[in-house]
């Protein structure tokens, strides 16, 4: 791959368009005839606001314009029709995505890519639940003899670590210098553990337990990644239902440790 900046603009702000687009038309569907999962799907179009505003400072960074030209919005008269459409515009935005990994040239910006494709894919996955009314399987589908107090413990912890780094991000934004970068900072890490922590936390109280956010988690000597590893590898034993949540936060971390390994990097760095 040659590095070529106005290139990577364009197909930067082919992206954006992309995120843009699909905000309009979720809050639509959100708004009229998928009101029904109005909740869910104003979330998934808080998460491409979040990747139109990462690409839109990638864009900058590489000394572009970003496209915020408003596109049309399709109206859709049934569920069913809109459904359909967000699952194809899910499925051309991950194969555009991936189209662009192969072509643009840093580092930096490939694995940002990576990183939105990550929640296009659940995403995908989400609307097709909508589409088959279909939302996961009940509690109990895996090992019968595990219990609710070991399920609990684990999730626990996972809880406090993510508190914990939520904090933290939220520290180093206050203080640090803010510059012109590229894809996530420090804010939109804790936003991230954040999420992964409503999304544990409810897990929690599915069991009808209270996650405890300071709970104190020194004594572990492993890594976030590592306990998360941990739990993955029970929960394919024994709550197999929570596979989806779990890799989709392990993916989100090791976007995060990537980028911060990748520190000092700067734009046009092949």
């Amino acid at each position: 791959m040659i590095y070529d900046r106005r290139e990577h603009v364009r197909l930067l702000n082919q992206d954006i368009v992309g995120e843009h687009d699909a905000i309009l038309h979720y809050l639509t569907h959100a708004w009229t005839v998928a009101y029904q999962f109005g909740p869910q799907i104003e979330q998934i179009a808080k998460d491409e606001m979040r990747h139109l505003k990462w690409l839109a400072h990638t864009v900058v960074a590489l000394q572009g314009v970003p496209d915020l030209s408003i596109p049309p919005v399709i109206a859709r008269a049934f569920l069913d029709e809109a459904l359909e459409s967000d699952i194809k515009a899910e499925m051309v935005a991950i194969a555009r995505y991936r189209e662009h990994i192969t072509i643009i040239a840093d580092r930096r910006v490939q694995d940002l890519l990576q990183r939105i494709v990550v929640d296009e894919e659940d995403h995908l996955h989400l609307f097709h639940g909508f589409r088959d009314s279909q939302h996961g399987e009940p509690w109990g589908v895996g090992n019968p003899t595990e219990s609710v107090e070991d399920t609990a413990s684990r999730l626990q912890l996972l809880v406090s670590m993510e508190y914990q780094q939520v904090i933290g991000y939220l520290f180093s934004s206050f203080i640090g210098i803010h510059r012109r970068s590229v894809g996530m900072g420090d804010e939109d890490y804790a936003v991230d553990e954040m999420k992964h922590l409503g999304w544990i936390g409810q897990q929690m109280a599915n069991l009808g337990q209270t996650p405890l956010f300071g709970d104190s988690i020194s004594a572990h000597e492993e890594s976030e990644m590592a306990q998360y590893l941990n739990v993955r590898k029970w929960a394919r034993e024994c709550q197999h239902q929570l596979l989806p949540m779990l890799d989709r936060i392990i993916q989100h971390e090791r976007y995060q440790m990537q980028n911060k390994a990748a520190d000092g990097w700067t734009v046009g760095t092949p």
